[in-house]
């Protein structure tokens, strides 16, 4: 697994390397409701300068698909740029992974809210 596509990581970094190691080896144990990680609800917010990062942006959101319980996307043709909201369900560690492969996409900002649900 690669974390927003660099080798060198932080210690921070290396947790949540661990954490989706762990997550998507216990798929089966999971699906069943007994994964450790405590899940977390939250909005991810994705603005893109070109609307061609979406392609990217997207395939980066189905590789997260079994977390994602709703989106909506707007193209703002006016200033140029593409608008995404992302309602999430998963560990904070999933969230925070996901969160750092967009943003590190050149032109795009990703940024989380987590709720205190």
């Amino acid at each position: 697994i690669h974390l927003n596509g660099k080798s060198d990581l932080t210690a921070k970094g290396k947790y949540e390397k661990r954490a989706l190691k762990a997550y998507f080896s216990l798929a089966p144990v999971r699906d069943k409701g007994f994964f450790m990680e405590e899940k977390r609800l939250a909005v991810l917010s994705v603005m893109a300068e070109e609307r061609i990062k979406a392609e990217k942006i997207n395939a980066y959101l189905s590789e997260y698909g079994e977390c994602i319980v709703g989106r909506m996307g707007i193209p703002y043709r006016e200033r140029g740029v593409f608008v995404m909201c992302v309602v999430l369900d998963a560990p904070a560690a999933l969230i925070n992974a996901l969160t750092g492969k967009i943003g590190s996409l050149e032109g795009v900002t990703a940024k989380t809210l987590f709720g205190k649900i």
